[in-house]
């Protein structure tokens, strides 16, 4: 059990949305082994694992960690392929803000404009995302989805 609030940004929150929605069309429509074999299905069972379960476990894992810019955010990427989930956290308080998690357009792929790595340096840039606990709009965050 980990002692971790765990909150979402506005992007991330619509991502998976959006996939569960897409993820209850697919099951309407599938048979079970289609459906339990479908790409997304896959994506977004592993993204829900890794968003409740492994990253609460030590949101500071040295493979978690980025570079230059992002220095101060995490990603994971472990079974997404070309995916790519973005977060932040503090120790004190306790808190995980999951913050982008990119789409098919935005697929990993070293030196490409739509990389997702280049995506969510540009959210950065435009100040979208904040590292702080105490930065207002992270306060907002949980504030929004304080379950």
């Amino acid at each position: 059990m980990n002692n971790y609030l765990l909150r979402c940004h506005d992007l991330y929150f619509n991502r998976i949305n959006d996939l569960k929605a897409t993820v209850t069309k697919l099951h309407a429509h599938l048979s079970h082994k289609e459906f339990i074999q479908h790409p997304t299905v896959k994506l977004l069972k592993t993204v829900m694992v890794a968003d409740q379960k492994t990253i609460p476990q030590d949101p500071d894992r040295p493979e978690y960690r980025l570079r230059a810019e992002l220095k101060k955010y995490r990603r994971y990427k472990q079974g997404l392929q070309r995916y790519r989930l973005f977060f932040c956290f503090s120790s004190l308080p306790p808190i995980i803000v999951y913050l982008y998690l990119n789409d098919e357009e935005h697929l990993r792929k070293e030196g490409s404009k739509n990389d997702p790595y280049e995506d969510f340096k540009r959210h950065v840039s435009k100040g979208l995302f904040s590292h702080n606990p105490s930065d207002p709009a992270t306060i907002k965050w949980i504030r929004n989805y304080a379950g």
